[in-house]
């Protein structure tokens, strides 16, 4: 179950570097025409800063939306750091089952310390109520 304790808790920093091999099959495989630019939405692929005690493995979990700002482009060779903070939890009922909300901020600087962009992204998990006559 994924409650309001998560809130707050960040993820190690994490490194990266982008590679244009690894760009030229992120914009192939998103049927994007390669042009020696990065994608904005190649941010996605940063995954290595895993948040302790949250797993996005969860069964049903999908992507409700994300905005990213860039402060300037990424470009091939950058390196950066990131890091992600879950900055809020919350519930809401739907028509079938209970739903949380997952509102995930990541913050990403290059070398010198420079931001280079903010994400915020809303995943959806939905949430199995236990059928208190069903399992009696």
């Amino acid at each position: 179950m994924i409650g309001k304790e998560l809130i707050g808790r960040e993820s190690e920093s994490a490194m990266f570097k982008i590679r244009q091999d690894d760009v030229r099959r992120f914009a192939e495989a998103a049927g994007i025409p390669f042009d020696d630019r990065v994608p904005t939405t190649y941010v996605e692929t940063l995954v290595k800063a895993n948040i302790d005690g949250f797993q996005l493995t969860i069964p049903g979990l999908i992507l409700g939306e994300q905005k990213i700002s860039f402060r300037r482009p990424l470009v091939i060779g950058d390196s950066i750091t990131y890091k992600r903070r879950i900055k809020d939890v919350y519930g809401r009922h739907g028509k079938l089952e209970k739903i949380t909300f997952i509102l995930i901020e990541t913050v990403a600087y290059d070398f010198s310390g420079e931001l280079v962009f903010s994400s915020n992204t809303t995943l959806i998990a939905p949430e199995k109520e236990v059928d208190d006559e069903k399992s009696a």
